[in-house]
């Protein structure tokens, strides 16, 4: 019989879970800080593996808004000007908003409300 091993989301699920259930109630005062802040970066990177409808959003978004997926080629954009009239202006403050809502959903999606 062939025993699938856990994947890496799997390990950290459970790694968390463990954590904050078993180990974060029995740290000492002193230690609980330090306890929550290995919790709070778990919880991370387990949303970032789960994160790729947020990175779909993103890149489809830099896509749409300069014909590529490239964060820096966006900035270029900005500093030449392209998006200084209205119309663009607009265009690009939807998409920057759209961009901070997916990053946030993995990064701190309690800030998302």
């Amino acid at each position: 019989m062939i025993r699938d091993l856990p994947d890496s989301q799997n390990l950290l699920e459970t790694a968390l879970a463990s954590l904050r259930a078993e180990l974060l109630p029995n740290l000492p005062d002193h230690a609980r800080y330090t306890g929550l802040m290995v919790a709070n970066a778990l919880a991370i990177v387990l949303r970032d593996l789960q994160a790729a409808e947020a990175r779909r959003r993103i890149a489809e978004t830099l896509t749409g808004l300069i014909g590529q997926d490239d964060a820096p080629a966006l900035c270029a954009a900005i500093d030449a000007g392209r998006f200084d009239e209205p119309a663009p202006d607009a265009t690009l403050r939807q998409a920057l908003l759209t961009i901070t809502r997916a990053r946030l959903s993995i990064s701190n999606p309690k800030a998302l409300g």
